[in-house]
């Protein structure tokens, strides 16, 4: 019975100490003692620390969103943009009409200015013979009227008299413009430009620039007031024996060089019209003077020279001038406003008895002008957008009514929520649309 019993060392189980623990197949005591001190103890809602990263988190998005949101709305606000379509106003009609034109110092018509080029041209011809010849020197002459504000007309044959008492003669009557005042109220003499021939023939009248007086006024208030200054030297005169060839020859020699250098200078001049003139074509005048023909100095030739001087005049026209004249002569209550014709170059124009006129020293024609003419008001599109920037879009009828060139327009702005028109001109575009596009 002793031997049944056990003893509380039986029953009891044997205490063993941690080292007696067997230890997982691929770890040691280190790792498990590393696994234990890594975790974090969790409470029974979680970590404090964990909420308060998760709000930093949304509001760092919050963040991210309005500036995104921000930006977006900047930048529609940077890109507006206005697009105004304007259609203008528009007339059509037909012109039929006899006008006057006047230089730039008379009144009484449309004004008109010339362009003058002009170039002497030589050919040299086989000579035929010797002879006697007499010939006279001419030049160019600015005369002026420094006597009173009324035109003065001289008529053919007037003469016109160096101090050396050498005479020489227009052999066409010519109008001389009255004074003008200027903007500061100085007195300028009207003038106009001539070419006068010596009254004799022979190399004593080829001379150098010089002044003028007018025999014809001798004893008269006129005398001191009308007076003349040479634009060129005097050239041309010879009396003595010379050269001469066939008058065929130096008939087509003559034609010859007219039609080089007016083909030459016509498209020179017609290089340098203004931008805001307008030329036709039948305002070109061609004027060729026989100069003479010299000793070509070829001896061995036995040649002579012929000269020609051709001269080539352009009667241009300011296109605003021109066309405010027809529209006052066309359209019923115009008023001066700025207006253009679409079509300007297309009109027929003709100067009456072309041949017999000669503007740049008569200081006035008449032409006539026919054809369909498309009128187009103007407006200052700089001023447009000026006036509206930074307005609301109620004020558009406003804006709009002061200008009488505009007959509608379309104004469409971006972003389309936009009320007001933006602060800065590049910001606006103005386009044009006529009604027949």
């Amino acid at each position: 019975m002793a031997n049944d019993k056990k003893t509380l060392q039986d029953v009891t189980p044997p205490k063993r100490s941690i080292q007696d623990i067997p230890i997982p197949e691929g770890k040691n005591r280190k790792s498990i003692k590393d696994d234990y001190q890594g975790r974090k103890p969790i409470g029974f809602f979680g970590s404090t620390k964990s909420k308060k990263t998760k709000k930093v988190k949304k509001k760092f998005w919050i963040f991210v969103i309005l500036l995104l949101l921000l930006s977006s709305l900047f930048f529609l606000l940077m890109s507006s943009k206005v697009l105004i379509t304007i259609i203008p106003s528009q007339y059509q009609d037909r012109v039929d009409a006899s006008l006057i034109a006047v230089s730039e110092k008379e009144t009484g018509g449309i004004p008109f200015d010339i362009m003058m080029l002009d170039e002497i041209g030589s050919k040299e011809i086989q000579s035929t013979n010797e002879e006697v010849v007499k010939e006279k020197a001419s030049g160019k002459i600015v005369v002026f009227n420094n006597f009173d504000k009324n035109t003065q007309r001289l008529i053919v044959n007037t003469r016109f008299e160096t101090p050396e008492g050498l005479i020489y003669r227009i052999k066409n009557s010519v109008i001389v413009p009255g004074q003008t005042v200027d903007g500061e109220g100085k007195t300028i003499p009207g003038s106009v430009e001539v070419t006068v021939y010596a009254d004799q023939p022979g190399e004593e009248y080829n001379i150098g620039l010089s002044d003028f007086t007018i025999p014809g006024f001798e004893g008269s208030d006129r005398f001191d007031g009308f007076y003349a200054r040479s634009k060129e030297a005097m050239t041309g005169g010879f009396e003595g024996i010379k050269k001469i060839a066939s008058t065929e020859d130096v008939e087509r020699a003559t034609s010859e060089i007219t039609n080089e250098l007016e083909e030459k200078l016509t498209q020179e001049i017609l290089s340098k019209i203004p931008e805001n003139f307008i030329l036709y074509e039948d305002g070109l005048f061609v004027r060729s003077d026989f100069v003479g023909t010299v000793d070509s100095g070829n001896t061995e030739e036995n040649t002579v020279s012929v000269e020609v001087k051709v001269s080539i005049y352009a009667v241009i026209f300011d296109r605003e001038n021109l066309n405010k004249q027809i529209a006052g002569d066309i359209i019923k209550d115009y008023q001066g406003e700025d207006i253009t014709i679409t079509n300007l170059e297309s009109l027929s124009f003709e100067i009456k008895n072309k041949d017999e006129v000669e503007p740049w020293t008569e200081g006035r024609f008449i032409f006539s002008l026919k054809g369909e003419v498309n009128f187009e008001w103007l407006y200052d599109e700089e001023k447009l957008k000026n006036d509206f920037v930074g307005r609301p879009k109620s004020d558009i009828k406003n804006i709009l009514a002061d200008y009488n060139g505009i007959e509608s327009a379309e104004v469409e702005i971006t972003p389309f929520w936009k009320t007001s028109f933006p602060r800065s001109t590049s910001q606006i575009q103005i386009v044009k649309k006529l009604n027949n596009n």
